[in-house]
C-alpha cells in the first residue's frame, strides 16, 4: 500500500511538487506550511542537484547564503525513496522493487534562528556561535526519588540537563516508569523522549542502547515493563528518520493482548507526527483490532487511526460510533489522563481523517 506524502517534520499532508516560477533549474519543488521545501527528483539520478535546489530554495535563491550553510546546525534533510510524482505517493521498499520506481523526494527545513536572514546576519550569527562559550550541564547522578520530586514539580528543563550532564539517570528515569502512581508513570514517558532526543546528536549509543533495554524488557514476561513500550514510541517520534525501524517491533507486540495497549498508544504517537511510518508497515493488522473483543483495544486502535490519517479504517471505525465502552487514555497535550468512550474516539479519528 503505497504512503500519502507528509511533510517529515510537521506531519502536514503536502501538494504535489509542481514548477514554482522562480526555481534555478527544472526540478519541480513545493513549500510545506511549515517552511519545509521539497523538491522531486524523478529519475533517482539527480539526488545531489536536488539537494542544492532545495537547499537554495530554502534561502529564498540565495546562493552566497546557501553555501554558508552547515547541516544539523542551519538545516535538517530528509529523503524520501520510492516516490511516484505522478501518483504523489511513496511506495515501500517491495512495492518500489516491483514498480521499479526511482524517484526521490528531498525535504529540507532551515532551523528556526536563521530563518530570513541576509548572508550579513548570518555570517554575524555564525561568529556568535562560535564565540560564545557552551555552559556545560550539571553532571550528577539522580536518586530515583529526587528524579520523582522533579517530576512532580514539572521541572523538565531541569531534568533534561541532568540527562545531558550524566546520562545515567536514563536509568534512573527508566526505573520511575515501575512508579505505582499512573500520572507519574506517564509524565516520565514523555520526559524520557525529550531526554533521548537531547543525548541523541552527541552519545547517540546511549539512546539505542535504551531503546534495546526497553524492548528487552517488554519482552521478559517476568519484569514489569509499564510504560516501556510506551517511552520507545517517544523516541521514535522525536527522531523517526533514525529510529523509524523500530516501528516493526512495536507492530510485532499486537500479536500479544497484555501488551496492545501500550504498543498501540505508541503507535498514536507515532502516527500523530510522522504518519508516512505507520503507513509503510501493515495497517490491515491495526485495522482488525478495531474488531478486537477487548474495548480498550478497540478504543486505543481508533485513537491510532485519527492520529495517523488511516483513511483505509474509516468504514470499520464508523461501526464504532455506538460502542459506549468506556476506557482511559493519557494525553499529553493536557498532561492527564481522560476517561471517554470507544465510540467517542472512533468520532474523533473519523473527524481526522475526514479533514485530510
Amino acid at each position: 500500500m503505497p504512503t500519502i506524502v507528509t511533510c517529515p517534520f510537521c506531519g502536514r499532508p503536502v501538494e504535489p511538487p509542481r514548477n514554482l516560477g522562480f526555481q534555478t533549474s527544472d526540478f519541480d519543488a513545493g513549500i510545506c506550511e511549515c517552511g519545509a521545501v521539497y523538491v522531486s527528483d524523478v529519475t533517482g539520478y539527480n539526488q545531489g542537484a536536488a539537494f542544492v535546489e532545495a537547499l537554495v530554495l530554502a534561502c529564498g535563491g540565495n546562493w552566497d547564503m546557501a553555501w554558508e550553510l552547515s547541516p544539523e546546525e542551519d538545516y535538517k534533510e530528509i529523503v524520501f525513496e520510492g516516490y511516484d510524482q505522478h501518483k504523489h505517493v511513496i511506495y515501500s521498499e517491495r512495492e518500489k522493487r516491483e514498480r521499479n520506481i526511482r524517484g526521490v523526494l528531498y525535504f529540507l527545513k532551515l532551523a528556526d534562528d536563521i530563518k530570513d536572514l541576509s548572508i550579513t546576519q548570518l555570517q554575524k550569527l555564525r561568529a556568535e556561535r562560535k564565540n560564545k562559550p557552551t555552559p556545560k550541564p550539571p553532571s550528577r547522578k539522580l536518586s530515583r526519588a529526587e528524579a520523582e520530586k522533579l517530576i512532580y514539580q514539572g521541572k523538565e528543563k531541569e531534568l533534561l540537563l541532568l540527562c545531558q550532564g550524566q546520562p545515567i539517570n536514563l536509568r534512573i528515569l527508566q526505573k520511575v516508569l515501575y512508579s505505582a502512581d499512573p500520572l507519574l508513570r506517564w509524565r516520565t514517558v514523555i520526559l524520557l523522549g525529550k531526554a533521548a532526543h537531547c543525548l541523541l546528536k552527541d552519545r547517540p549509543e546511549i539512546v539505542v542502547d535504551l531503546i534495546k533495554r526497553l524492548i528487552y524488557a517488554s519482552a521478559d514476561s517476568a519484569a514489569s515493563a509499564w510504560g516501556a513500550l510506551e517511552t520507545v514510541g517517544e523516541i521514535i517520534r522525536h527522531a523517526p528518520e533514525r529510529f523509524g525501524i523500530f516501528v516493526r517491533n512495536l507492530l510485532a507486540f499486537l500479536k500479544y493482548p497484555e501488551y496492545r495497549p501500550g504498543a498501540l498508544w505508541a503507535l498514536g504517537r507515532i502516527g500523530e507526527k510522522n504518519p508516512e511510518l505507520l503507513r509503510r508497515e501493515r495497517i490491515l493488522a491495526l485495522i482488525r483490532l478495531l474488531e478486537d473483543k477487548d474495548p480498550t483495544t478497540r478504543g486505543l486502535c481508533a485513537w491510532v487511526m485519527g492520529r495517523a490519517r488511516i483513511i483505509e479504517g474509516e468504514k470499520s471505525l464508523e461501526k464504532l460510533l455506538e460502542d459506549q465502552n468506556k476506557i482511559n487514555i493519557y494525553l499529553p497535550e493536557k498532561r492527564r489522563l481522560q476517561e471517554t468512550t470507544v465510540g467517542e474516539l472512533a468520532r474523533e479519528a473519523l473527524e481526522l481523517i475526514r479533514q485530510r
